[in-house]
């Protein structure tokens, strides 16, 4: 199967690389059918791209990677949504804000893409947790040193 991405032209993906978002992503509701592509120049980066369109396409991170005390707390019903029993049936990502200063970036700590990659079924629910937040810098700021 042929599709045309954001940020690649157009790959052939198979059918089994579908990942089926019942509820889509917010803002995005319409839009059911995802692949995760993989960043062949950063491969700390990731890609959900819709396999019905060329938009939308969100960036992808895998918050243990930069936040190694990530605890998500998933809301009543998510488990029975993604079709698994325990939270180590599931992958967690978060989606990313890229801007020109890379310094810059944010992250949504709060409403992660949640895939249970064995039963090709994902959806971005918000978590429990209070603390965290839809704009996390990745960076800390590094003060105006006035």
């Amino acid at each position: 199967m042929l599709i045309k991405t954001k940020d690649f032209e157009y790959i052939e993906i198979s059918e089994e690389d579908i990942i089926s978002f019942p509820n889509g992503v917010y803002g995005f509701e319409d839009t059911k059918k995802f692949v995760i592509l993989k960043n062949p120049e950063n491969i700390w980066m990731m890609y959900l791209q819709s396999a019905e369109n060329e938009d939308p396409r969100f960036i992808l991170l895998d918050p243990f990677m930069i936040f190694e005390d990530y605890n998500p707390l998933l809301p009543e019903g998510a488990f029975e949504l993604l079709g698994a029993s325990d939270k180590k049936d599931l992958n967690f990502f978060v989606v990313t804000v890229v801007p020109e200063n890379i310094k810059d970036m944010t992250v949504n700590l709060k409403s992660p893409v949640v895939i249970n990659f064995d039963k090709k079924i994902g959806a971005q629910v918000i978590l429990e947790n209070k603390e965290y937040t839809v704009r996390t810098r990745v960076f800390p700021d590094e003060g105006t040193g006035a």
